[in-house]
């Protein structure tokens, strides 16, 4: 009889699958999925655009055991991320506005661009972010967050801070920008890296989501290849070759705004006197309308500093073809930071100052 039973239920069991899979290749079913899209879209953005006085309304979009990291917190379950977020957005001190500025849905994951701007503690604030959202399947609600910004752009605005950030950047700048006007002496030059292991043949890239990988995924043996796939007037921003535009408040400009130039900081980079074994492996990706989001995590060895680096990339096609015409690339640089031992322990220092202000789950020891 038992046996029977288990059959009876298996057979249940594959027939409501089988109802499932009929009913969302229906066209009622292909509503739902829309309407479920629609709402995953409005969700997103509601959770990132939140201001004061809107935590409440936004909580029931976080599953009970959500998990949510930034380069500095990491969060475990609804009441710790609900009284996070209390802190960093109602907090005495913070008034902040997000903007979202490009957005990518497919399948359960959603990645948006933004730009932060306010007061954080009391103190002007601007930053550009990208983040991930991982949705339940079939559901709105979300069970992973994590959002990748530069803890530099808060750091830069702390007295005592600020110079360090100043020489930290200018000390990238000096190396690898071309045509920089250096101002810090010349750098010490690097202990040589030759005898690195030969470089394999590269593959052939022939649509947009295999040149986005490329790009993201540069080392010392490919970072040639990237080039014909760059706009004459291309983009590229990152965490220090961006700043803001002081003849357009709110907008950004870049150092390195052509192919020529980037072809010039690749080569700067990846130079093997200066490079070790600097490798991206990709993990989450999305490619919608010409637009490529992609988290990573970045290692190995720049101008004698040990680097280990989350972050998350986006890529801009001229529509239609493999002609990249924009990337940013989003990571701390409080991560490159921690791998100089002279600015280690300021980094350690501000984060721990920072998790004591807005991490609920952090003992702090202050």
């Amino acid at each position: 009889m038992r046996k029977i039973t288990k059959a009876l239920a298996m057979l249940i069991g594959i027939t409501l699958i089988a109802q499932a899979c009929d009913y969302i290749d229906s066209p009622a079913g292909s509503a739902m999925l829309d309407k479920l899209h629609e709402k995953r879209l409005d969700v997103g953005e509601a959770l990132l655009v939140v201001t004061r006085g809107g935590v409440d309304e936004i909580m029931p979009y976080y599953s009970y055991d959500i998990d949510y990291q930034d380069p500095i917190v990491e969060i475990d379950g609804k009441k710790d991320m609900k009284e996070f977020l209390y802190r960093i957005i109602e907090g005495d001190g913070m008034d902040l506005t997000t903007t979202v500025l490009d957005e990518t849905l497919i399948d359960d994951t959603y990645c948006a661009t933004w730009v932060m701007e306010g007061l954080f503690n009391g103190i002007p604030y601007y930053a550009h972010g990208i983040s991930i959202f991982k949705f339940k399947p079939y559901s709105h609600q979300v069970y992973y967050q994590r959002d990748y910004y530069s803890e530099g752009d808060i750091m830069a605005t702390i007295e005592g801070m600020d110079q360090m950030m100043f020489f930290f950047r200018e000390q990238y700048k000096c190396s690898v920008v071309p045509d920089h006007q250096c101002q810090l002496p010349p750098p010490t030059a690097a202990a040589s890296t030759q005898g690195s292991e030969p470089c394999e043949p590269n593959p052939t890239y022939n649509n947009q989501l295999e040149v986005a990988r490329l790009l993201v995924q540069l080392d010392r043996c490919n970072y040639k290849e990237v080039s014909p796939f760059l706009d004459k007037a291309y983009n590229y921003h990152d965490p220090i070759v961006s700043m803001q535009d002081p003849a357009k408040p709110g907008e950004t400009i870049t150092l390195i705004n052509s192919k020529d130039k980037m072809n010039g900081l690749l080569g700067n980079l990846f130079d093997e006197s200066t490079s070790e074994a600097l490798i991206t492996v990709v993990e989450d990706e999305t490619l919608v309308d010409d637009i490529y989001m992609a988290t990573w995590t970045m290692s190995g060895n720049v101008d004698g500093a040990e680097l280990v680096a989350p972050g998350m990339s986006i890529v801009k096609f001229e529509k239609g073809t493999t002609n990249v015409l924009y990337s940013r690339d989003y990571y701390s640089e409080g991560d490159v930071m921690l791998g100089v031992p002279q600015l280690k322990d300021a980094v350690e220092n501000f984060r721990i100052y920072y998790k004591c202000d807005v991490d609920p789950q952090f003992d702090c020891p202050l």
